[in-house]
């Protein structure tokens, strides 16, 4: 799909939907759930869990229909009305260009239980560990005022909220969907933060976990209040419960999230529990503000609820962005921007190559997730990241070269895909995985401080540059990408694109310790014939100067170094006779 495309004004989008309207059926009547201009197909019957041990099955999947849709459960295509049961009309809506062209800050704001009082205290620092249920909100979350200045510096024009829902924890084990965790806050003050970052320029993501809950949540709580008559409960299909007992003490089992009985999982097969999630996701993109959701472990729940919960969130809010956890499997099972299912996805496989070719000093592994990419998700725009609250942070990872994580910043940013930030790492922050979860999870250091890891700020100044860079060039947002030469810790591909505008964008990356003078062949497979000039935009190295007669161009690459050039096409007046 072209720039141009994505952006149509959805008020033309409307009026294309108006003009087939008298052709098309509308869905049946109902309350709460949505559906396309189709009726709906009978799924398979839900899942009963076998066998006791904490509600684990091991022999059947927690969901048959977690497979790829057929083409005909699809949401029709974009320019297609619909109407939701509720009785509202709309059209769903391609992946914003706000998403594809931005930068995402991911921060962590609540506290994590760890054995080090120094770790785990959350973006704004001192958050503690456990909920008690009963102190009075915080002002926490107006701490983030602080870093506004910061944000525009890097050119983020999206912040990704981890968990901040009413826990009992580290967010996961949600209490209260519909509130602020009382350690950071109240909803008054994050609709206030929610407003000013609006007025910055910056979108806000929050995290949505809605695969489990905590035990402490309303329907769990109802549950386990009736003891042996559990199967009383009017939740008790709410999550995959059976006869048995739990490590806690119940009367009764139940499937938790890889065994972890302090998150038991909703059943989102069932219709209450789908109707109150599509309500939690209306109530923060319509009623907060908020522009999206970044949806935990969105591999391990069936597409057809991801292509129900679209349909909700695009009612509340058209321009709003679904990005899926994804890290098993193949995305296209989940994403699907065309086909009416998640807009996104985190791009694991791509993500770890970025650090990993470095540290093995391999780009060969870098080389081979392009092809992979390329070949399977073409059509999306994924997430990619360096670090984030569940893996080491890369200044740990690549802490043996002092480069190297300025060479995988580098990379981020220019390779296909929305580059995402975990906090800190901009400033060089460690952690170590080995330490738990609360060693990724740490106070924002204070970029002023002048206790900041070495080449902190150096390394900061570069990921900004780069930022704007990225934003300046469509080529570098847009463009396809093309590995014109690799070697173990010498990389050059191509990013280029025909809308906006014509640009061709050449990346060249080394490694290594000496100074490279790469030739680049063929060219005239990309559309680059003799004469035509390659000007540098970043980084150090010798002029490439012409594209010579035979179609080639010799890229110098000085050690430890990134360069991104530039081809400059002929102007068609300049070219005339």
């Amino acid at each position: 799909m072209t720039n141009s495309a994505r952006r149509a004004p959805m008020a033309l989008l409307a009026a294309l939907c108006v003009a087939v309207l008298v052709t098309l059926p509308l869905c049946s009547e109902g309350s709460g759930t949505f559906s396309s201009l189709r009726l709906q197909p009978v799924g398979p019957p839900r899942l009963s869990l076998r066998g006791g041990g904490g509600g684990q099955s091991t022999t059947k999947p927690k969901y048959e229909s977690n497979t790829a849709m057929a083409k005909d459960e699809y949401t029709p295509p974009y320019g297609t009305l619909l109407r939701s049961l509720s009785g509202a009309l709309f059209c769903p809506t391609p992946v914003p260009s706000w998403f594809e062209e931005g930068t995402i800050y991911q921060i962590y704001p609540l506290g994590t239980p760890g054995d080090n009082p120094a770790q785990g205290g959350g973006f704004f620092g001192d958050i503690p560990a456990v909920n008690d249920g009963k102190c009075k909100p915080t002002k926490s979350i107006l701490d983030i005022r602080k870093y506004y200045d910061h944000f525009q510096q890097l050119g983020i024009t999206a912040i990704y909220f981890s968990p901040i829902f009413e826990s009992e924890t580290h967010g996961y084990d949600t209490v209260d969907y519909y509130m602020i965790d009382r350690r950071v806050g109240a909803l008054p003050d994050f609709k206030v933060i929610v407003r000013e970052l609006h007025a910055l320029g910056i979108k806000v993501i929050l995290d949505g976990v809605f695969n489990h809950t905590g035990r402490k949540f309303f329907a769990f709580k109802d549950i386990i209040s009736k003891g042996k008559d559990w199967e009383k409960s009017e939740y008790k299909d709410w999550f995959f419960i059976t006869d048995g007992n739990s490590t806690y003490g119940d009367d009764f089992a139940y499937r938790s999230w890889e065994g972890h009985e302090e998150l038991p999982e909703l059943n989102v097969e069932n219709d209450a529990v789908r109707n109150y999630l599509f309500e939690v996701g209306k109530f923060w993109l319509s009623e907060v503000g908020v522009d999206g959701w970044r949806l935990d472990v969105a591999h391990e729940l069936p597409p057809s609820f991801w292509r129900d919960f679209r349909s909700a969130c695009t009612e509340a809010n058209p321009e709003h962005i679904l990005l899926g956890e994804v890290i098993h499997g193949d995305y296209n099972t989940w994403i699907g921007p065309s086909k009416g299912l998640l807009h996104s996805g985190t791009n694991y496989q791509l993500s770890k190559a970025l650090w990993s070719s470095l540290k093995e000093k391999n780009f060969y592994e870098l080389d081979h997730s392009f092809a992979r990419d390329e070949e399977l998700y073409r059509e999306m725009s994924l997430v990619n990241f360096l670090s984030n609250h569940d893996v080491a942070r890369v200044a740990t990872q690549l802490q043996d070269e002092d480069q190297y994580p300025y060479l995988a910043h580098f990379l981020l940013f220019t390779v296909r895909g929305v580059p995402c930030i975990y906090y800190g790492d901009e400033l060089k922050v460690p952690g170590v995985k080995e330490e738990g979860d609360a060693a990724l999870r740490c106070t924002m250091v204070d970029p002023a401080s002048e206790n900041l890891p070495n080449g902190a700020m150096d390394l900061f100044g570069r990921v900004c540059q780069l930022s704007a860079l990225r934003m300046k060039n469509p080529a570098l947002t847009w463009g396809n990408l093309k590995v014109l030469y690799v070697k173990n810790q010498e990389l050059v591909f191509a990013r280029s694109c025909e809308r906006p505008e014509r640009q061709m964008i050449i990346v060249a990356v080394n490694s290594g310790v000496e100074h490279v003078h790469v030739e680049l062949e063929r060219l005239g497979n990309l559309g680059l014939y003799p004469g035509v000039h390659i000007k540098n935009v970043w980084g150090d190295g010798a002029d490439c100067g012409n594209v010579n007669d035979e179609y080639k161009l010799r890229v110098h690459i000085p050690p430890n170094s990134g360069r991104i050039m530039e081809v400059e096409f002929f102007k068609e007046e300049e070219a005339a006779p």
